[in-house]
């Protein structure tokens, strides 16, 4: 998957992205179909976008970045809110990206994606909200085990609660590899960044196409908070996944990868 670093302010940003490669210093062609830029989840990284960078090259231009202090961007410390998160992604889009795309954000990723919907960037052609929820509530001892891991106290844990009981041990392992490639102190930060996060009142903002997407098995945002989304947008569609967890990018790929291709080609 060919990949580049642009500077934006004081971080040099990694990011995946389709099509020829092209010189160091100059952003690749992206004129491909849609231009999508995909926003990964709390402490996570690109890499969980390969599949659909993949999927979905023959048809579309897609971009994928690891966000400040994640995967191979620099830094050793995330935003501590969503609104800086969002602030950090217009300012990467006017580095790389030369035309309208469509968002598609995951969890965190998706939260970012509502900031920058509801302030209407011109650049937005659509959204779509993946694995996400107008508010994340974390139980408090998943919050003590992130901070006990920065502190130290414990090893990093490999859980379950992301996927769905249909998932194989594969997918879990792959999930597992790109977790391990980010700082257990960004992913702390970014939890306490969604946690801070309400998406109520930017709803009724946001008037651009939008999709959200749901696992139906999902522990992390219930279904229940994607029909928040869909019902507090004004037109937007949900789409239910089966065997789909909070990774249902991963777990589901080739359904989630026609969902997002379907949308991206309806847009005017």
């Amino acid at each position: 998957m060919p990949s580049k670093y642009v500077t934006v302010g004081d971080t040099a940003v990694h990011y995946l992205h389709t099509g020829p490669t092209t010189l160091p210093d100059v952003p690749p062609p992206l004129d491909r179909g849609r231009l999508l830029l995909l926003l990964h989840a709390a402490g996570s990284n690109a890499g969980m976008w390969r599949k659909q960078c993949e999927g979905l090259a023959d048809t579309h231009s897609v971009v994928a970045p690891d966000l400040p202090g994640h995967g191979r961007s620099s830094g050793i410390a995330g935003l501590a809110t969503i609104d800086a998160y969002a602030e950090f992604v217009e300012r990467f889009v006017g580095a790389v990206m030369r035309r309208p795309c469509v968002v598609v954000g995951r969890s965190m990723g998706g939260a970012i994606a509502i900031v920058l919907a509801s302030r209407r960037p011109a650049w937005l052609a659509g959204v779509v909200l993946v694995c996400t929820a107008p508010r994340f509530t974390f139980p408090p001892e998943r919050l003590e085990t992130a901070r006990n891991v920065v502190r130290v106290l414990l090893t990093q844990p490999f859980t379950t609660e992301t996927f769905s009981s249909a998932t194989g041990f594969d997918l879990m392992r792959e999930a597992w590899t790109e977790q391990v490639k980010t700082d257990p102190r960004v992913r702390y930060t970014d939890l306490l960044a969604c946690q801070a996060f309400d998406a109520g009142p930017l709803l009724a903002h946001i008037r651009i196409p939008v999709l959200v997407v749901a696992g139906a098995d999902d522990q992390v945002t219930p279904v229940a908070g994607a029909e928040e989304l869909a019902r507090g947008i004004a037109g937007a569609k949900l789409e239910v996944l089966a065997a789909a967890g909070h990774q249902a990018p991963l777990e589901q790929t080739a359904a989630f990868n026609q969902l997002v291709g379907e949308f991206a080609e309806g847009l005017a």
